[in-house]
């Protein structure tokens, strides 16, 4: 009798092991703390359960965002982020979403998340952030889907560190794939030796991805939040300036004789070239794809970023 009654009770503690284990997993996917990486282009998030209604904002590839409460609800994914509720629709069964765990192990790499490096360019531009407020920035000419190392120069900047908020003096970097576009509208303009005028460099700077940890931590509104374009083009194709924010605006490469309160410097003579021979355009405001990264950052050539 006990010998069937032990048989009985190994039976059961088979039949429920799966079971526990699928358990198990589900509660380790979607447990408390974990930080969640977004893995589709697009997420429209919503301040309801309700499609049709008004998006509440954006989350864009790559994006992190840690909910301090995520649970499955009538066909939607509902959670908790800066003590505000919002949903997103679940995709199957089960509430999956494009959500995943991002683990510590996962190397901080440029992505091209909003796809700029798919827009028509002739050239593309890599700077790497020093220590010391120092950098180096290197040029490349696209010729046909290969970019070949055209230049390099040393550039400067104000302050070392992450931008957080504007007027703190430091640059921006960080992990996506920027633009940048060759302009005469400046007020921080150079003349060469002979006395030519020449322009600057405007960076697509604050985007979504600088925007995200400033919304969740309460800083800058949805509204706000929902004016960082990812591309700011006009309907007659020509790049603008991003908005101002919070964050602040108009990160410049311009000559190292001009004032800079977060800008990329250069000399004045490599600035003249760079305008005037290095990445001479046809017209003002061509798009230029930028990667500003940090020495922790993973920045592989520009031909692998596509």
């Amino acid at each position: 009798m006990l010998r069937k009654a032990f048989l009985l009770l190994v039976l059961l503690t088979l039949l429920i092991a799966p079971l526990n284990a699928e358990t198990q997993a589900n509660q380790s996917r979607w447990s408390l703390g974990n930080t969640y990486e977004i893995s589709s282009n697009t997420l429209t998030v919503y301040s309801q359960p309700d499609i049709h209604s008004q998006p509440a904002f954006h989350l864009y590839k790559g994006m992190d965002i840690k909910p301090s409460e995520i649970q499955n609800s009538d066909g939607y994914k509902w959670f908790k982020l800066a003590n505000k509720n919002y949903w997103v629709p679940a995709l199957e069964p089960g509430g999956i979403t494009h959500l995943i765990i991002k683990t510590s192990t996962d190397a901080n790499y440029i992505e091209d998340y909003y796809g700029v490096l798919e827009m028509p360019h002739n050239f593309a531009v890599k700077m790497v952030k020093y220590a010391g407020a120092k950098g180096h920035m290197e040029i490349y000419k696209k010729v046909g889907e290969e970019y070949a190392l055209q230049s390099s120069y040393d550039i400067s900047y104000r302050k070392d560190g992450e931008k957080d908020e504007y007027g703190d003096l430091k640059t921006v970097g960080g992990n996506v794939v920027r633009y940048m576009y060759r302009t005469t509208r400046s007020s921080m303009n150079g003349w060469d030796a002979s006395g030519d005028k020449f322009g600057v460099f405007k960076t697509s700077y604050p985007m979504p991805h600088d925007g995200l940890p400033h919304l969740l931590e309460g800083h800058i509104s949805t509204y706000q939040y929902n004016k960082l374009p990812a591309i700011n083009q006009h309907s007659n194709g020509e790049f603008y300036p991003h908005p101002g924010s919070y964050m602040g605006a108009d990160i410049v490469l311009h000559t190292k004789r001009k004032g800079s309160r977060g800008c990329i410097n250069i000399e004045n003579e490599a600035m003249a070239y760079l305008y005037h021979e290095d990445m001479a355009t046809e017209l003002d405001r061509e798009i230029i794809p930028l990667v500003i990264y940090d020495e922790d950052v993973i920045a592989p050539p520009i031909g692998q970023l596509i």
